[in-house]
């Protein structure tokens, strides 16, 4: 049985969310919900899924900055695969797998951005233009929080 697309976005985003808060002070956190989530309630799939994320942390705590990006690719794709698996086995996991993923995205340092296949992130500002009769295109997943927005009003030139 296939899964649908939404859920291999959802295992893609989570893969990329729990990479990202691997190098973070958030690490303690990630790592109990996802050995919850996976163990799913089972001591030995607990046990099995935290050594896993330890492992995870430990792959990218001594690896050189040159190197980092290429591990943490690798590891995304791990994880994904890891987690569409669960959510074949287990499609009812998904709310909650999403709720971990906002969860730990809210508590990620800003600055600490992460994308992977063709994906873009930016810890600041993105501008997405399309020239010459091309398409331009951005999709936003997760959280957005604006910073000091303007005060309503007229346009200033």
């Amino acid at each position: 049985m296939a899964l649908e697309e939404g859920l291999v976005s959802l295992a893609s985003l989570a893969g990329r969310t729990l990479v990202a808060a691997a190098v973070t002070d958030v690490w303690e956190t990630t790592k109990r919900g996802f050995a919850r989530l996976l163990g799913r309630g089972d001591a030995a799939r607990t046990e099995l899924a935290e050594r896993r994320l330890e492992q995870t942390r430990e792959q990218l705590a001594g690896i050189p900055a040159a190197e980092l990006e290429r591990a943490q690719s690798q590891l995304k794709g791990a994880w994904q695969t890891r987690l569409l698996d669960l959510l074949e086995e287990y499609p009812d996991t998904a709310t909650d797998l999403q709720a971990l993923v906002e969860q730990i995205q809210v508590q990620i340092p800003a600055g600490v951005v992460s994308a992977a296949d063709y994906g873009v992130a930016g810890g600041r500002d993105v501008s997405i233009t399309s020239l010459g009769g091309g398409v331009a295109a951005g999709t936003i997943h997760g959280n957005v929080t604006l910073g000091n927005p303007t005060s309503p009003g007229p346009a200033t030139q």
